[in-house]
């Protein structure tokens, strides 16, 4: 359950939170499934509720590598079947204009330290195509 002094947080700002605290939790792993990502942001549980378009966010609106189709966002990087966080200097297929950083105003609080540590170890790319 949602409550009403809650941010209601975007799916793709959630796919954002699930994939960079799968990131610092195994810092040796250099890729999730989707799976394991869809996992992570039902764990968090930020929304107060599982919702469908996780899953669809990971596999293809957040993917900076793939045509948009019909989101743009640059917050993940395909590997094969398997996702991780964009690095400054991955190739990003051209249609990609997206973000790639949630906003601090749009987050809960105690998950807005995950956008400086995501810029810190992957290269702050700026929002601009």
């Amino acid at each position: 359950m949602v409550l009403a002094t809650e941010i209601d947080v975007r799916v793709a700002d959630e796919v954002f939170i699930a994939a960079a605290l799968l990131h610092r939790e195994q810092p040796e792993r250099e890729d999730f499934t989707v799976a394991e990502i869809v996992d992570r942001a039902s764990k968090e549980n930020i929304y107060g509720k599982q919702r469908p378009g996780v899953r669809t966010h990971v596999s293809q609106h957040c993917v900076a590598n793939k045509p948009p189709n019909p989101g743009n966002y640059r917050i993940l990087y395909a590997i094969g079947p398997r996702r991780r966080l964009l690095k400054a200097g991955d190739p990003v297929h051209p249609g990609r204009t997206g973000k790639i950083w949630p906003s601090p105003d749009d987050i809960p609080e105690k998950y807005r330290e995950l956008i400086d540590w995501a810029k810190q170890r992957y290269g702050e790319q700026t929002d601009t195509a």
